[in-house]
């Protein structure tokens, strides 16, 4: 089962409010908004690769479009999104993360009372496939190519463990495919556009050759469990390779 795309993004959203909440300034001149958010934890490479749909190394793009997701609903005004097969699972109702009103600027969300999450999206290249696990709908395996990339709008909103994508850079990217019916709160992707597992747990920095992979996320500290060597301390970043990551992505294939 599938789940919308703020949902996917951010299990709970603990605390979120405009830099100005006590004055309740929500605009530019009050700054970016700020949240906590309440992931699950990723440890080693395993889990990310077992939790994701697929892992590729990418070449962040263009910028593609900036919207605000209200979680889309029937009327097209924010609110509770519209229900479907997908959200059957009672499990599956907890609420989107947002901000409201939406910040200026930026697309979406646009009713009186809209709560939405600010979003960018990116178009990015696929540099190497590192994992494509069997995914749910049973669709043929994602070829080699451009895929949009969307990720929490930083600009507009100071969230913990979400820091921005930028054009040209190389990334890894551990994360879930959404079609457009799972993500009806963005009308300026009409296709299917991938978002990072975990926020930055899901996004390890590298270049061109993959020779070097460090991780953003001080959560993920070995490839696996059983790894000893390699393993991050509390004062760095986990360091790897591109060819170590696939290693670890056919042992969970095999497993």
């Amino acid at each position: 089962m599938k789940k919308k795309l703020a949902r996917t993004l951010l299990a709970t959203v603990v605390a979120l409010c405009a830099t100005s909440c006590s004055s309740g300034d929500t605009g530019e001149q009050g700054g970016a908004m700020k949240g906590e958010a309440d992931y699950e934890t990723y440890a080693t490479v395993e889990d990310l690769t077992i939790a994701s749909e697929a892992a590729y190394q990418v070449k962040i793009g263009q910028e593609v479009s900036r919207e605000c997701d209200d979680g889309g609903d029937a009327a097209g005004d924010g609110g509770e999104p519209t229900s479907g097969p997908e959200d059957s699972d009672p499990e599956d109702a907890s609420p989107a993360p947002s901000v409201s009103p939406p910040p200026s600027g930026i697309a979406g969300g646009q009713a009186e009372n809209a709560d939405c999450l600010p979003m960018i999206f990116y178009q990015a290249d696929i540099i190497t496939e590192i994992y494509q696990g069997v995914a749910a709908r049973g669709e043929v395996p994602v070829p080699l190519g451009k895929i949009i990339v969307g990720t929490v709008d930083t600009s507009k909103i100071d969230l913990e463990g979400a820091s921005p994508l930028k054009p040209g850079s190389y990334v890894v990217i551990y994360g879930d495919e959404l079609t457009p019916a799972e993500h009806p709160g963005i009308t300026t992707v009409a296709e299917d556009l991938w978002t990072p597992t975990g926020g930055d747990q899901g996004i390890f920095d590298t270049d061109a050759s993959g020779a070097t992979v460090t991780a953003r996320s001080s959560s993920v500290k070995a490839l696996t469990d059983e790894t000893t060597e390699q393993r991050a301390t509390s004062s760095d970043k986990f360091t790897t390779s591109v060819s170590a990551l696939k290693e670890v992505a056919s042992s969970v294939q095999k497993g």
